[in-house]
């Protein structure tokens, strides 16, 4: 038997992180470290005894690459240098703006993150004014990622991210249920060929976070919107980051309060080309499928009990919905 049994993805232990790594970060005297959540990635809040709180991220190796991780820290690099609100990273002792420790899976990617002051975002009241400044947030996100580059290659979100990728992930699980595959592909097809038609060479690209749901935003005391969370994201279609909004007004039953400032506040901080407007639905219906798409990749980290009939009916009535007012 192999020793040491190999893993998949290792929870790695607060107490080790404080005393061997968040030291290299230089924030001080850590008072606590704590399993914050899981997900795509493993993230720890750690409060310093000056009263700081910063959120430590160890990448899963399966997930994201190394070029991939320096894309998103130079992504918020940059948005610093424009004065963009946002999370920042912390550099190691180094000067590296992450640090790799050796788990047992093998060698995990950390990377510290200033904490977005306030509270979370929330749509308990003004959901009009709400969405408006969201609105105007992300436009000035997308100005201040206009002229961003960098030298790490990473995804992009593209045809192949929101369909090709999708369906390769989900088809497995859906062997007993030939109608809804079959339903996929031509959803897929569809949803493809429309883009194209647009034409998609012909719709603005640049850098995107990716998922813009209307949160991954915090509300400073004087009403500062600050993002983070930009582990989605990637150059790609401008439309698909308005689309993520739109999808998720659409599981919270809030498009028709949400959208319409949402979008009339965008347009009225950044010019954007009626097609690129147009698209957006398009976009929605490719958020579906890539959503089913990242939950099946990731079943071997997160498992598989989720994947049920239950799941697959209600994301194909989703799926169904959306071809109906969208394709």
């Amino acid at each position: 038997m192999i020793t040491p049994f190999p893993t998949i993805a290792s929870t790695l232990s607060p107490e080790a992180l404080i005393k061997d790594v968040l030291p290299g970060f230089g924030v001080g005297p850590v008072s606590e470290c704590k399993f914050f959540s899981g997900g795509f990635n493993h993230t720890y809040r750690v409060k310093t005894v000056e009263g700081s709180t910063y959120y430590l991220r160890t990448f899963r190796i399966r997930w994201r690459t190394l070029a991939d991780i320096q894309y998103e820290l130079d992504v918020l690099n940059h948005l610093k240098s424009k004065g963009f609100p946002s999370t920042r990273p912390v550099p190691y002792k180094d000067g590296h703006p992450f640090c790799t420790v050796p788990a047992p899976e093998g060698s995990r990617i950390l990377a510290l993150f200033t904490e977005a002051p306030g509270p979370e975002i929330s749509y308990t009241q003004d959901l009009a004014e709400t969405a408006r400044k969201y609105g105007q947030a992300v436009a000035n996100m997308h100005n201040a990622l206009d002229d961003f580059a960098s030298p790490h290659p990473r995804f992009r979100l593209d045809l192949a991210h929101f369909i090709d990728q999708p369906l390769f992930n989900i088809q497995p699980f859906l062997s007993h249920r030939p109608d809804d595959w079959n339903f996929l592909q031509h959803y897929a097809e569809t949803l493809r060929q429309r883009i194209l038609a647009m034409p998609a060479e012909m719709l603005e690209q640049g850098t995107c976070h990716g998922d813009l749901q209307g949160y991954h935003a915090n509300v400073a005391p004087d009403g500062t919107l600050s993002f983070f969370d930009f582990d989605c994201g990637g150059f790609g279609y401008r439309s698909y980051d308005l689309a993520v909004f739109l999808w998720c007004c659409r599981l919270e039953d809030a498009v028709a309060t949400r959208w319409p400032p949402f979008l009339e506040s965008y347009r009225e901080t950044r010019s954007i080309h009626q097609r690129d407007v147009q698209a957006v639905p398009l976009f929605v219906c490719a958020r579906y499928l890539w959503h089913m798409g990242v939950h099946t990749q990731n079943s071997s980290d997160w498992g598989v009990d989720f994947l049920n009939d239950s799941y697959f009916n209600s994301h194909f009535e989703d799926l169904r919905q959306a071809e109906i007012d969208y394709l």
